[in-house]
């Protein structure tokens, strides 16, 4: 375990102190859940298995059945031209 001192304004610690008492909870098991709710909403995102597999679904939908992946030397040469165009032409 480790302890962690911060300021805030005595108004503050009043109604944090009040929200904390309101819930059932003391002040530092307030804090630490408030700081951990924080953390998870900052944390990336993950998707479902099901999620995923419906993006996957949406993306084959996209495409006819049987159509082939674009050759990918062809690709890079797209991505080249059009990222750097020639100035000249």
């Amino acid at each position: 375990m480790s302890r962690i001192h911060f300021v805030v304004r005595e108004s503050a610690k009043i109604r944090y102190q009040a929200q904390a008492e309101r819930e059932g909870k003391s002040l530092g098991q307030w804090l630490r859940e408030a700081a951990d709710e924080r953390l998870e909403a900052a944390r990336p995102r993950l998707f479902t298995v099901e999620e995923l597999e419906a993006f996957a679904a949406e993306c084959d939908a996209m495409h006819p059945p049987g159509a082939k992946e674009p050759n990918w030397e062809e690709t890079k040469r797209m991505l080249v031209e059009t990222r750097f165009p020639d100035p000249g032409a």
